[in-house]
């Protein structure tokens, strides 16, 4: 593991996630930080980076990974309303938030946004 292993997710973060395939989401915690930090951390390393960046990053992994356990699959729907005889169906209309674009949680988002990694590299 690159930030964070199942050791940290459950003795220093608290994580609760029971079920196969942890390290599998904390893979995918991970590459969806490095994708939203622009390969910052890859290109510094983890040890590379502030103690509070160190710390913002990795709770943002565990966050996401607790998100990618209880959001993902749930069925979601924009469907506000229908009418059975007209075959009628009213959508939401709504801007998307980033964190849903990103699918990774408002928390991981504000916690990683906070170490001031996600802007790219000038």
């Amino acid at each position: 593991m690159r930030y964070v292993c199942e050791g940290y997710y459950f003795g220093e973060f608290g994580g609760e996630y029971v079920g196969d395939g942890l390290a599998g989401l904390i893979k995918r915690a991970e590459d969806l930080v490095d994708t939203l930090t622009h390969g910052q951390i890859l290109a510094v390393g983890i040890e590379g980076l502030t103690k509070f960046q160190r710390a913002a990053v990795r709770r943002a992994c565990c966050l996401m990974v607790d998100y990618f356990a209880n959001v993902d699959g749930l069925p979601s729907s924009d469907v506000v309303g229908y009418s059975m005889e007209g075959v009628r169906v009213w959508n939401r209309q709504r801007r998307q938030r980033p964190w849903e674009v990103a699918g990774c949680g408002m928390w991981a988002w504000h916690t990683l946004m906070s170490t001031g990694l996600m802007r790219a590299s000038v």
